[in-house]
């Protein structure tokens, strides 16, 4: 499998991405008094209409919230409202309705500017911010695009059912996974079949596409949704070169030689996690313990900071600001160490923590929790420009101001999350 038109190189499969990761623990340890700072401006949300799902959606991972900030100083709200729906005639009978409420709000005054129902036929990603203010509205196979209007505006079609769609850091480029039907291919099409026909598959179609024209750079197939850390204008792969050495490699979309950026040591199989259109986090596994060492890359090869992380957390969210000055991490908190085939249900999570880093230092700016406990994340958001965060909390969005990140020196072999 490998990305075809300019480039002709294996993408990675999203093997580990829902994978037990990690979260700094003495930083998002227990929070129960939240010793933390205030929140400078709190909007209620219930008279919006929303209601938090019940526990028995804890582990669903299914979307039915998201929180983005339109610019700094205005947010999109959307969420599930509850209640029967009336079947549309003629629906397919696999279809799962679900009615979402937008609401612009401003900031600080928490009014609402506009607000609108939109109808989906499934409970899968519905929302993605593409910057300038702009959004992707998935409805079944068909993409839209929509602002502070909330307007749907057609953007992009399918002829099969969308599996995934992936924003670069600076969101300059979109991959959009689609699933299609491919009959087998033998090398004796012709020749007779002993026993029954080979069965036919549906492999996931990958599309590679500039936000801005929607002209296609690159594509590939998958035997399941993938997912490709872009940086610049290019993506990275980790090779394995030797016992437990691992080679992160950055290939051009445009068909220049692929390049090493660094080698990293791991026990498993390392993530690259773009955080920036010239940084992305490496995380590896150490051999003498569960946690997981993590390093951030710029596009130069050179290592910006690392740290270490402790591994009691699973699946695990990303928020960029636009600008890559910052991110946000989400994860969610086990009551016991869990490994990849350990069964999870809502009596196992007990928290779902959130925090705030400076890309280019590692520096952790701000830790809270989210409530309710959402497994497909979503409930929180940085400004385009870094310098607010919001986050859905206690039956109210929250908004921080945060200060200027910091470009100090890099803190290259830091040590975080042991007691």
């Amino acid at each position: 499998m490998g990305l075809r038109m300019m480039v002709n190189v294996p993408i990675r499969m999203l093997l580990a991405f829902s994978a037990v990761l990690c979260l700094p623990l003495c930083a998002f340890g227990e929070q129960k008094n939240d010793p933390g700072p205030k929140a400078d401006v709190r909007v209620p949300v219930e008279p919006l209409g929303y209601v938090a799902p019940s526990s028995f959606y804890l582990t669903s991972r299914l979307s039915s919230t998201s929180l983005d900030f339109i610019d700094k100083d205005h947010l999109l709200f959307t969420f599930r409202l509850p209640g029967l729906m009336t079947r549309i005639p003629d629906d397919p009978p696999t279809d799962e309705d679900q009615m979402i409420r937008a609401a612009v709000i401003a900031l600080p005054s928490g009014n609402i500017l506009s607000k609108t129902d939109w109808r989906m036929h499934d409970r899968w990603r519905y929302l993605w911010h593409i910057g300038h203010g702009r959004f992707l509205v998935r409805q079944r196979n068909t993409l839209f695009l929509t602002d502070d209007t909330l307007e749907l505006r057609p953007y992009l079609n399918t002829d099969f059912p969308i599996q995934a769609v992936q924003l670069s850091p600076d969101h300059s480029l979109i991959v959009v996974q689609t699933e299609g039907k491919k009959q087998n291919e033998t090398l004796a099409s012709t020749v007779g079949v002993l026993g029954d026909p080979p069965p036919e598959t549906k492999p996931v179609h990958v599309f590679v596409l500039q936000t801005e024209t929607r002209a296609m750079i690159a594509r590939s197939e998958a035997l399941n949704p993938i997912a490709l850390p872009m940086m610049g204008e290019g993506y990275l792969q980790a090779l394995s070169t030797k016992q437990n050495k691992w080679m992160i490699r950055y290939s051009s979309f445009k068909g220049a030689e692929p390049r090493s950026l660094t080698e990293i040591e791991s026990s498993c199989h390392p993530t690259e996690e773009a955080v920036a259109s010239d940084v992305t986090l490496v995380m590896a596994c150490p051999r003498s313990s569960n946690d997981h060492i993590v390093t951030a890359v710029g596009l130069d090869g050179k290592t910006l900071w690392q740290q270490h992380w402790e591994s009691r957390y699973i699946w695990p969210t990303f928020q960029l600001a636009h600008d890559g000055s910052r991110f946000a991490y989400s994860s969610l908190q086990v009551n016991h160490p869990v490994g990849t085939m350990d069964p999870i249900d809502e009596t196992t999570i007990v928290n779902q923590m959130v925090g705030v880093f400076d890309t280019k230092t590692g520096q952790l700016r701000l830790v809270k929790n989210a409530s309710p406990i959402l497994s497909a994340g979503q409930n929180y958001a940085l400004s385009p420009d870094g310098s607010r965060f919001a986050i859905l909390r206690d039956g109210a969005i929250e908004v921080y101001d945060l200060p200027p990140a910091s470009e100090a020196a890099p803190t290259t072999g830091a040590t975080t999350g042991k007691h």
